[in-house]
């Protein structure tokens, strides 16, 4: 087992995620965990800022739906396409660098327990192109003990796949809905 990359939903989650350990080195975009029992190579705890990650705009897929006409609707790309948000690309890049970090050998996505940080946590591994194993922390208290007995019984990311297509369903249709009938 080598290095684990821990992926937050948000920068308060990554601290208290690293609170519940022995911090080696915080940086601007990660925390660096101490080898423990838990972590035996250590880990990287970095964050998602809640959407790194989103769906493109209609003037992204093709060129007439830059503008409102009638004749445009309904506005249905052949598929969807994530993009990194503007604002955030130091962030993701970050992410990136760390998923795709030759020590890291697993990663987790200990991103909120539901359907949108299921979404955030796989449209992000997605853009990053990184194809390493996936275990998901299922928690739902930031407390010390409750962190340490979560990351020490990580599950299967099956059910958390389940979460995401849901997710991923809605915010199609959300974008669908959104783009054509608001036009």
């Amino acid at each position: 087992m080598g290095k684990i990359a821990i992926l937050a939903e948000k920068p308060s989650q990554a601290r208290a995620y690293a609170d519940a350990f022995k911090i080696k080195q915080k940086e601007k975009v990660f925390i660096e965990l101490e080898p423990c029992s838990t972590f035996p190579e250590g880990a990287v705890i970095t964050w998602a800022v809640g959407h790194l990650v989103e769906l493109k705009e209609p003037k992204e897929y093709q060129k007439e739906w830059e503008k409102w006409s009638l004749g445009s609707l309904p506005i249905i790309p052949q598929k969807f396409e994530d993009k990194v948000v503007s604002k955030m690309y130091t962030q993701f890049n970050a992410v990136k660098k760390i998923f795709n970090d030759p020590q890291i050998t697993m990663i987790y996505n200990c991103c909120d327990s539901e359907r949108e940080g299921s979404n955030i946590f796989y449209s992000l591994l997605k853009m990053t192109k990184v194809n390493k194993p996936v275990k998901r922390l299922w928690i739902n208290s930031l407390e010390v003990e409750e962190i340490r007995k979560g990351f020490n019984n990580m599950q299967s990311n099956e059910r958390d796949l389940l979460m995401y297509q849901e997710a991923k369903t809605r915010q199609i249709s959300d974008w669908l809905v959104g783009m054509s009938a608001t036009r």
